[in-house]
């Protein structure tokens, strides 16, 4: 909230931050002090009550005449320290600010324009009555008159003195009249007069000064001159309605100048009537209020992370009564706002723990100031639900305790997934693996989620060669052993996420999935056939065995169960054919691309022996001065005869082999290297930025290889970037935070790559020291026009202002992209619109241009 306090701080506008129940002034800024006459100290230990002179009847008419108006402000009348009266409009929404739900209010003063206003209409009014007034004595006169033809000239002395007495009535009238036209011409607000038709009859300077016509341009014009076309029809004609009708209107515009620009006016309109109550004409009086809606707008958008959280969030007092939840709690609990507001969590209770569960929570959270852990509630509609839940106490700056902040979410599909394991319905007695039912079932959920994100599923089919003989020989008994010891090796060559089954006999079937890349599962299978091959022993005897893999794959094989299990089985007889201890995919092209990966395995892991990796440099430029500030280094492999080889194509192999360390360790050095020459060429030479693999990092001489880097290459650490994956982040371990902080004090900065694309916990934001924010080039991509790709753009960039980030936008094509990231206060460009990735000497002649 750093930005926003100091938004608060240096307005202009009179800003208060009120506590809700109490009405006490949490904190007010440099212009409220200047209005109310206070200092900061003596303001802030009042309560709004002591500066409203509105009794508790009289502000509650007034919310209520607000809301009949369909008006978002108030009118209070309020006392400042002189003991001035000033009435003001007050614009109140509901925020949270330091972890706190307060109210958050904007003050106007209106005096003069109610003091306008009330002139006005009662010198309108004096005239109205001033003209009745001559006019019954007009007609008292000419009675007078015939009375005084009979009296003769005796009284005609009188009568002159009387006619020179309504002369200066008359003088006297006109002048009132040109008091009151100087007060509407000077009048702050807009004032537009117009006949029966609708025609403008007058406009007052300040209408000409807002709308920037002048008056001979709009006089004589239809009254809907400034209609920017923002609003429906049925508007004007409610307007139209009431005033025909004789009766007032109120609403907001969104009107445009004479020059185009567009701004929100709120209008009074109203028709003005003669002595026998018949309209004559309309008036119209309107009032700028185009920043009240832009900061109308702000507190929208500060309020945005909180609202849009995916995390529920609750927010309870010093006594656990609820004060504030999110859309996610909403949705989560099944509660609305309104009925947990005020009340206590335990609401929320399933009856599940049990007396001693909250008096730990309650300890841990008096003596840590924060707990976290498994918990079990229950929803409105009564199903019981587990969550993960984070609680921390709020403190303010004497340790006195504020509130409490619970953040949780929902694992409910977790905890039954853990449950099902234990049915001993769906898994096989024997081995402890799945059956069959339970195979199908789960393909069928893989394939939903591989359907979705675009990903392969492979099915192993695994019969054993051999097993037969051994059965025979030495009996059922060593035969289930064999079973049982070969389920384990196939169960250590997998993920815990893939799915291992034993179909029947010594017939067993594997789903894997998530992974696009059809090298990876011939490599799981070559595994799988190293390690059954070893010899297995069963107590007093020792038996060998060896496998047949076939593997077909969704969707290049088909899309049912049935249709990839039969193709897997041909494949596995395929194998069989080809001596048994193989593997076979079921189709041709797969094989000979398993063969194609195999031979660039071999020659990947001599591509830095034989120098063949190089590195290229993508330009990063900073908005404010559209130069370069720092470079990010790319990888590629240029190939002796397949010329430059794609990092998609050889970075995953890399990772899969275990090789992806030494040619991380091999880019950090030459990166740094480069860094360093460049800051001989360049008195503002850019800062290089380096990816680093997830196994790279958590290696533990990680920290010392890269102190070892720098003092080799004599590279400043403030000149170094490294960018990592979210997925790194969200395992909140305690040693990633360590190393994390290790690398921080160094004086690196830390970089979160492809930003948004994985699971964004705001969480790990928080507890990391992460420094930059990198937005993946797929929001970028349709920003200029999809709404949605904008939006989330946009809230990205306002988390991090508020958070103290840095922002990054990658992928960035052409014009119009960089126009709307700068729109929306983007730091840093990266992408083809600055600059494609350039080898050495073409970085540095681009250098020379752009720094």
């Amino acid at each position: 909230m750093s930005d926003f306090s100091a938004i608060f701080e240096k307005h202009s506008a009179v800003m208060l931050i009120i506590e809700p129940k109490t009405g006490n002034i949490l904190q007010a800024n440099s212009a409220a002090q200047h209005f109310y006459g206070f200092a900061e100290k003596k303001l802030e230990s009042l309560a709004i009550q002591d500066i409203n002179l509105l009794s508790v009847e009289q502000v509650a008419s007034e919310r209520a005449l607000a809301k009949s108006e369909d008006r978002n402000y108030f009118i209070f009348r309020h006392k400042t320290s002189n003991g001035d009266i000033k009435t003001v409009s007050s614009h109140s929404i509901p925020i949270t600010y330091n972890n706190k739900a307060v109210l958050f209010s904007i003050i106007q003063d209106v005096t003069s324009e109610r003091e306008y206003q009330q002139a006005l209409w009662h010198y309108q009014s004096n005239l109205e009555n001033l003209v009745d007034k001559q006019v019954n004595e007009i007609d008292k006169t000419k009675k007078n008159l015939i009375q005084l033809l009979v009296i003769g000239l005796l009284l005609l002395s009188t009568l002159s003195l009387f006619l020179l007495f309504m002369l200066k009535r008359k003088n006297e009238a006109e002048a009132q009249r040109s008091l009151i036209a100087q007060i509407v011409e000077q009048s702050p607000v807009s004032i537009q007069t117009a006949d029966l038709d609708g025609i403008i009859t007058y406009v007052n300077k300040e209408f000409v000064k807002s709308s920037g016509f002048q008056a001979t341009e709009v006089i004589g014009q239809k009254t809907n001159i400034l209609k920017s076309g923002f609003h429906q029809s049925p508007l004007y004609e409610n307007l139209w309605a009431t005033i025909t009708s004789g009766k007032h209107w109120v609403g907001e515009f969104y009107n445009q100048r004479k020059n185009g620009d567009n701004f929100w006016e709120k209008a009074n309109v109203y028709p003005l009537k003669d002595a026998k109550n018949r309209i004559t004409s309309y008036v119209g009086i309107k009032e700028d209020i185009t920043q009240i809606k832009q900061d109308e707008k702000q507190l929208r958008l500060a309020s945005t992370v909180f609202k849009t959280a995916t995390e529920a969030v609750m927010v309870t007092d010093i006594d656990n009564n609820i004060v504030a939840v999110n859309q996610a709690f909403i949705l989560i609990t099944g509660y609305e706002e309104k009925e947990v507001l005020g009340k206590n969590p335990t609401l929320l209770s399933s009856g599940h723990h049990d007396t001693e569960f909250y008096q730990r929570m309650a300890a841990d959270l008096e003596s840590l100031g924060q707990w976290q852990g498994e918990i079990c509630n229950r929803r409105k509609n009564g199903e019981v639900f587990y969550e993960w839940l984070s609680v921390t106490a709020l403190r303010d700056e004497f340790g006195q305790l504020e509130s409490y902040v619970s953040l949780f979410s929902d694992i409910t599909k977790r905890k039954k997934a853990e449950d099902k394991i234990y049915r001993q319905a769906n898994y096989d007695s024997l081995t402890g693996l799945a059956n069959r039912n339970l195979f199908v079932d789960r393909f069928e959920h893989t394939l939903e989620l591989a359907q979705r994100d675009n990903n392969r599923v492979a099915i192993f089919f695994i019969d054993l060669d051999g097993f037969k003989n051994v059965n025979d020989t030495f009996g059922h008994a060593k035969g289930d052993m064999l079973l049982k010891l070969t389920t384990e090796r196939i169960k250590e060559s997998v993920r815990k996420a893939d799915t291992v089954s034993r179909l029947s006999g010594d017939e067993f079937a594997i789903i894997l999935s998530g992974d696009n890349d059809v090298f990876s599962f011939e490599k799981i299978a070559s595994q799988i056939l190293d390690k059954i091959a070893k010899p297995f022993h069963l107590i007093e005897i020792e038996a060998y065995v060896t496998a047949s893999i076939g593997i077909s794959i969704f969707p290049d094989d088909g899309s049912t169960y049935e249709e990839l299990l039969s193709k897997a089985d041909s494949a596995m007889y395929k194998a069989k054919e080809k001596g048994k201890k193989n593997v076979q995919f079921f189709t041709k092209e797969m094989d000979i691309k398993a063969q194609q990966r195999r031979h660039l395995e071999v020659e990947l892991r001599k591509v830095i022996v034989n120098k063949e990796l190089i590195l290229h440099y993508q330009p990063i430029h900073q908005v404010s001065s559209n130069k370069v500030v720092s470079a990010e280094a790319l990888v590629r492999w240029l190939h002796p005869i397949k010329g430059l080889v794609p990092p998609a194509d050889f970075i995953a192999l890399a990772e899969d082999i275990g090789f992806i360390t030494e040619i991380g360790d091999w880019v950090l050095e030459e990166a740094c290297k480069q860094a360093k020459c460049w800051q001989s060429q360049f008195d503002l030479a850019p800062k290089i930025s380096v990816n680093i693999s997830s196994v790279q990092f958590q290696r533990q001489d990680f920290i010392s290889k890269l102190e070892t880097i720098l003092a080799k290459t004599q590279l400043a650490p403030d000149s170094l970037i490294l960018e990592m994956t979210e997925s790194l982040l969200i395992q909140e371990d305690d040693q990633t935070l360590i190393q994390l902080s290790a690398i921080r004090a160094m004086g690196i900065e830390l970089s979160i790559d492809d930003f948004g694309t994985g699971y964004s916990s705001l969480s790990y934001l928080k507890r990391f020291p992460i420094s930059i924010l990198k937005i993946d080039r797929a929001f970028i991509k349709d920003i200029t026009f999809n709404a949605e790709d904008e939006a989330l753009a946009c809230a990205i960039l306002s988390m991090a202002k508020s958070l103290g980030l840095k922002v990054v936008a990658e992928g960035v094509e052409d014009l119009a992209q960089c126009q709307l990231l700068t729109k929306h206060q983007c730091d840093y460009i990266q992408g083809y619109f600055f600059s494609r990735p350039l080898e050495e000497h073409a970085f540095i002649a681009y250098l020379n241009d752009n720094i």
